[in-house]
């Protein structure tokens, strides 16, 4: 049997390359993945090693919001000069020296450009002197800041804003910009920037007063030990020393692993979206796997039938044809993992691109990245087998005998009842985890999603006739026989028709999913922005929705404007509610009847003072809070804090304004650290009898020191969201376009397979008189049918995905269905085009036949 299936290999090598192929696709993206986020950490691993070695440890305020939510990282409580103190006091302390942190300063180049920014942050700090301490290395020619108005900014924002030593730039902050001279350039490491980042390095006086810091305060203090004493010694001293539950301190080996760490969790997320993608790639490669082999069984009736009859047992049969699939899955994982290498680097350069700076380094090949994408592809393969070769051991040797091959047909009464069971039970799981709140609704979502669509495929086959009767309606009356024979075809083999439909009907299904999804994303903005959205201005940082921060100072001076009504800034910050992260918005509560409307249901918005908060009515109502109760507010500068609730509003939005709980921009800055106070978005009206000309113009003479700040009208910010909501939906049409490819390369392989299948029919085609154009035609109107079948399968998964989820996130905003008729349309129509290029190859090679070998062929 060893021989068999050897020669089995070797006789049918064209039709197993074509199946390989889609394990190849899947399985490259899956190890290129692997690899990529390996090597990445890796390389960071070393980076952080290297640039922390000298510290012993490091001492810092607690974070007081436990939980990550609003824009940015969750700030630190400040260390005090007196903690400075006790820290350098300590036996065994040889350098303790301070840091202070900005979280957001951006350099403007000499074209008046801003530098960096977008998927990476800018951000400054203080210079430290002390190499072991200060991970940034100066370059030649370069100097540390002495005064005030001096900096240093990384090698990475010098070469992209072309800036030298000596030159003068302008810097945003929290405060109005100012000019600062260029007197060093510094690498951070051996890197020239921090993951892309852009950093700016003032003097510690600079930085206290940019980030509205005492003079006696400081975000961290760095600590190298005297030689002989450990950084466990080290730490424990300085915190008994400190005895302050507000102040931690680390060592430099948990430092490491601490920054480690973070890149990992970036990293992770990073990892796992693309791993989905990867699967999706390789379940779709399953139905191809399972077509090759179902064909190949088909064809090759007679020779199991003679192995049958001269001995072979059906346990043979099934190993022969196991064990070819076997080989297969081999030989297309260790191709798919070497392309996943070369992947790896393609995925780097594509980060490259987008800002996420990632240091060089070699290669990092891990066994568990060869381990996971060997055993993905294979398993993948073998299971797909093994159906079609449990069907070839059931030949019965008597098959020998006949000319043709075995037809295995059932019933489809057993189809439709196990296949309606598993699409409803998976649409229940659905509606379970999207309307009953589940505490693991992921997984209660994506197991139902799997069963729909698992359903789905089970009662194919019933489907695939009448559905491919009506979309080759047309074909007979447009394209006279070939288009009859054409709809014939795919019709004799449903359960083929229906598994190759099945690839292309998952990838579609995700695409349409997604299509339905933005449409409505889009549909309920543009309802929140015209219902509540009362601004005739927005101002807002970057090509986003709260992208980059803004100075207090632009709304400060748009407020003065005699051209302007009412203006509001808005805020977004994190609190700790009953010990969960809240997401917390700040706005001018004096103007929120003319600005925006967030239907307030009891009290008013201008009631809130320094102590007052307005709460959503969903969370008022799931917690029995009502109006004139106090709540308890963990803020990051005031700590836990009592607040008296003064307004109930409606609820969330797409637009973000509201979330569950909304302070006065008094309040906020009462409650919240200094270096949080950064606007986000500015809405503006014009006033009385002033014009929207005079209006923008004075707005964008305000503005005019401020190159991120954006200015838009209504409309034009519409534009920008509908256009972010385009940017995601089109990397993820970009990432599901590798399942969709795998499922054309479906269609091609199984209409090359049937070739060999029908060679003798299209023999026969041939010799009364059909046209080797007419044979072209048949075969791609036939893949056609195919792709259109399967599109129109998918789309129905994806309309239910889509209501459902829409639905169930009515109550966060999402006002509008769309079902994205002309969209999909469109998808419809391209898949029709797939189906014409899958046949290319097909139909060239059924139309080059020798039409005397077609018909002696048995």
């Amino acid at each position: 049997m060893w021989k068999v299936t050897w020669k089995g290999l070797l006789a049918h090598k064209l039709r197993f390359v074509l199946t390989a192929v889609a394990v190849v696709l899947g399985v490259s993206f899956m190890s290129g993945t692997l690899v990529l986020t390996a090597t990445i950490n890796a390389t960071f691993d070393d980076l952080y090693t290297s640039i922390y070695a000298g510290t012993d440890a490091q001492v810092r305020g607690i974070e007081p919001v436990n939980a990550q939510v609003g824009p940015g990282s969750t700030p630190r409580l400040p260390v005090s000069a007196s903690v400075l103190a006790v820290v350098q006091g300590v036996d065994g302390v040889e350098v303790a020296e301070p840091e202070v942190d900005i979280p957001y300063v951006q350099v403007v180049d000499g074209a008046g450009d801003p530098v960096g920014g977008g998927a990476v942050p800018t951000f400054g700090q203080s210079w430290g002197d002390n190499s072991d301490l200060n991970a940034f290395r100066l370059v030649p020619g370069s100097a540390a800041p002495t005064a005030d108005d001096e900096i240093v900014i990384d090698k990475g924002t010098a070469d992209e804003g072309d800036i030298e030593v000596g030159d003068r730039v302008d810097v945003l902050s929290l405060l109005p910009p100012r000019e600062y001279i260029v007197v060093g350039i510094a690498k951070f490491g051996s890197q020239d920037s921090t993951l892309g980042a852009s950093v700016v390095q003032f003097t510690i006086p600079e930085a206290q007063r940019i980030n509205g810091m005492a003079t006696d305060q400081y975000s961290d203090i760095g600590v190298v030990a005297d030689s002989g004493v450990s950084q466990e010694q080290v730490r424990d001293d300085i915190a008994a020393a400190i005895a302050n539950p507000n102040v931690e301190v680390l060592t430099g080996t948990e430092l490491i692993e601490e920054n480690q760490d973070e890149v990992g969790g970036i990293l992770d997320i990073f990892n796992k979206v693309l791993l989905v993608f990867a699967g999706v790639a390789l379940f779709v490669s399953c139905f191809i796997i399972y077509n090759t082999f179902s064909i190949i069984v088909a064809q090759r009736t007679r020779e199991m039938a003679l192995l049958r009859a001269i001995g072979a047992s059906t346990g043979q049969v099934q190993t022969s044809i196991l064990l070819e699939s076997v080989a297969v899955g081999v030989l297309a994982s260790l191709v798919g993992f070497v392309g996943g290498v070369l992947l790896a680097a393609g995925l780097k350069a594509l980060l490259d691109l987008t800002g996420f700076d990632i240091p060089a380094g070699d290669i990092v090949i891990p066994p568990i990245a060869f381990a996971l994408s060997f055993a993905a592809g294979l398993i993948v393969t073998v299971l797909s087998a093994m159906i079609p070769a449990r069907r070839a051991a059931r030949v019965p040797p008597v098959a020998a005998m006949r000319d043709v091959a075995v037809e295995h047909r059932r019933g489809f009464g057993y189809r439709i009842a196990i296949g309606l069971f598993i699409t409803v039970g998976g649409a229940a799981l659905m509606l379970f985890a999207l309307f009953g709140s589940p505490s693991n609704a992921i997984y209660y979502l994506g197991a139902g999603a799997v069963s729909v669509i698992v359903g789905v495929i089970v009662v194919g086959p019933v489907i695939a006739v009448p559905m491919s009767r009506i979309i080759g309606w047309p074909l007979p009356r447009v394209r006279g026989v070939v288009g009859e024979l054409a709809r014939e075809n795919a019709l004799r083999n449903p359960r083929r028709t229906s598994a190759t439909a099945a690839a292309l009907m998952v990838g579609v299904s995700l695409v349409g999913f997604i299509t339905i999804l933005a449409a409505s994303t889009k549909a309920s903005v543009a309802d929140t922005l015209d219902e509540q959205l009362g601004s005739d201005f927005i101002v807002s940082g970057g090509s986003g929705f709260g992208s980059v921060p803004l100075s207090p100072a632009i709304a400060e001076e748009m407020a003065a404007l005699p051209e302007l009504g009412p203006v509001s800034p808005l805020r977004f910050a994190g609190g700790t509610i009953d010990g969960k992260g809240e997401f917390i918005v700040a706005l001018n509560t004096e103007t929120e009847d003319e600005l925006f409307d967030l239907g307030v249901t009891e009290g008013t918005f201008a009631s809130l003072d320094v102590d007052g908060v307005g709460v959503s009515t969903p969370y008022a109502e799931d917690h029995d809070l009502a109006i004139g109760d106090t709540i308890d507010i963990v803020f990051t500068g005031t700590g836990l804090t009592p607040v008296q609730i003064r307004a109930l509003y409606e609820g969330n939005d797409v637009f973000g304004l509201a979330g569950n709980f909304v302070i006065s921009i008094e309040s906020f800055d009462a409650h919240f650290l200094p270096e949080q106070r950064l606007d986000f978005i500015i809405l503006a009206r014009l006033a009385p009898g002033a014009t929207a000309e005079h209006g923008q113009a004075a707005i964008e003479n305000v503005l005019e020191p401020y190159p991120t700040a954006k200015l838009q009208n209504n409309a034009e910010f519409r534009e920008t969201q509908e256009d972010t909501i385009a940017a995601f939906v089109n990397l993820v049409y970009a990432l599901l376009f590798l399942a969709v490819f795998i499922a054309i390369i479906g269609i091609a392989n199984t209409l090359a397979l049937s070739i060999y299948e029908r060679t003798r029919e299209l023999g026969l085609l041939r010799a009364v008189g059909t046209t080797r154009r007419q044979l072209k035609s048949m075969v791609r109107w036939e893949a056609v049918i195919i792709a259109v079948l399967g599109t129109l399968l998918g789309l129905v998964i994806g309309f239910f995905f889509g209501w459902s989820v829409v639905l169930a996130l009515e109550e966060d905003g999402f006002s509008s269905f769309d079902p994205a008729p002309g969209q999909l349309a469109i998808i419809v129509i391209i898949a029709g085009i797939a189906g014409v290029l899958a046949a290319v190859f097909p139909a060239r090679r059924a139309a080059k036949l020798d039409v005397l070998q077609a018909i002696s062929t048995e």
